[in-house]
């Protein structure tokens, strides 16, 4: 993790406009967190289909990736293994990585054969379990990561592929948010084209984690150790930003971010003066976008005229009580129409990076991995 505030600036839609009780206001928020940023030990919890469907070269290069990601994970790394069929299969847990027990770890996944069918959701509710016991027990490292590979759909609480108001999808998307809770996030490698894209996204999206489609055996193989890195790359984890209205009531639409990948991510309303969000982990080197939209409903007689005007409080907290951005949004509110100022440009963003967002939305319930992938771009992409 980062013990350096990373450079973050703010673009507003409005800068000078009427005097009114309801007003539209966008924010473009471009963050840059630092690249110089070695690669950090995380608890990372590894839930493997080893289901029938797996058979063959899935599930061999599955394993030949584990073993690479365990070559490459860093010193005292906590290291879980779960698989799962039919059954949940504890392989290992709590295991510290050393130079030690690097082969010991390799020599338990070299053994692992397929079997059975696909009780993913308790796969999932293990993997959680294990979060919420690290965090509970006091351990100390920031990052927190499940990684779930699958190719198929779950058959232990099934549910119905292409109909996203089936209730049974709520109980892995509360798990999810569970995890994110204890801020912890889930990535979902989805095997091949068979997987249930609809589930697998959400369960990232709504953990504010990552999903990434493999489309054929090679491809599960590298992008299972690029999203290792990756997480090891981690220079804030999940940060969360606080929107406050000064002047009166604020409404807000989801985020948006659009760099380096498209993603929503839902506002929480506090009340109708506070929201907030969680972002999705910054890592090292990477430019983060991220675009708020919405209405201010203010108090006119609270507004002072051909002067700026304090209209939002904003902080990002980065995790760390000596890591936080705070800025005050302001407007210019003038009766002189010269004076005048906007910035479409964000406007017109928001609308194309939402339209963008929509457009995942019902690839995924469509269960079109391939178009996902393509309008959010390759979470997977190297990184520097």
């Amino acid at each position: 993790m980062s013990s350096k505030i990373p450079y973050v600036n703010i673009l507003q839609s409005a800068i000078c406009i009427p005097a009114a009780e309801e007003i539209p206001i966008a924010l473009d928020i471009k963050i840059l967190p630092d690249k110089n940023i070695p690669p950090e030990a995380f608890f990372g919890v590894w839930l493997l289909d080893i289901s029938g469907s797996m058979a063959g070269d899935r599930l061999d290069n599955a394993k030949e990736s584990l073993i690479e990601q365990v070559k490459i994970l860093p010193e005292n790394t906590m290291f879980n293994l779960i698989t799962f069929e039919s059954e949940i299969h504890e392989i290992l847990t709590n295991v510290k990585i050393t130079n030690s027990s690097r082969s010991d770890i390799i020599k338990r996944i070299d053994k692992i054969q397929d079997r059975g069918t696909t009780s993913l959701f308790e796969a999932l509710e293990k993997g959680v379990g294990l979060i919420r016991e690290y965090v509970r027990n006091g351990g100390n490292l920031s990052v927190k990561k499940i990684i779930l590979i699958s190719d198929g759909d779950p058959t232990d609480v099934q549910v119905k592929s292409g109909d996203e108001s089936d209730p049974n999808y709520q109980k892995y998307f509360q798990l999810a948010k569970e995890a994110l809770e204890y801020k912890s996030s889930i990535d979902t490698v989805g095997a091949l084209g068979e997987h249930n894209v609809y589930l697998m996204y959400e369960i990232a999206k709504q953990s504010a984690g990552k999903y990434i489609f493999a489309e054929n055996e090679d491809e599960l193989k590298t992008k299972m150790i690029i999203a290792t890195e990756q997480t090891a790359k981690i220079a804030f984890s999940q940060p969360t930003m606080q929107l406050t209205g000064i002047l009166g009531k604020i409404d807000l639409e989801d985020a948006a971010q659009y760099k380096p990948t498209v993603i929503r991510m839902p506002f929480n309303k506090v009340n109708d003066q506070l929201a907030n969000a969680t972002f999705r982990s910054f890592e090292a080197g990477d430019t983060y976008q991220i675009l708020v939209k919405g209405k201010l409903y203010l108090d006119k007689s609270k507004i002072n005229m051909e002067v700026p005007n304090k209209i939002l409080g904003l902080e990002i907290d980065f995790g760390k009580p000596e890591m936080k951005i705070q800025q005050d949004i302001m407007i210019k509110f003038s009766t002189d129409p010269s004076k005048f100022k906007l910035n479409q440009d964000i406007n017109k963003k928001y609308a194309n990076v939402f339209s963008q967002a929509e457009e995942i939305a019902d690839c995924t319930i469509r269960g079109d991995a391939q178009a996902t992938q393509r309008i959010q771009g390759d979470e997977t992409k190297k990184i520097g």
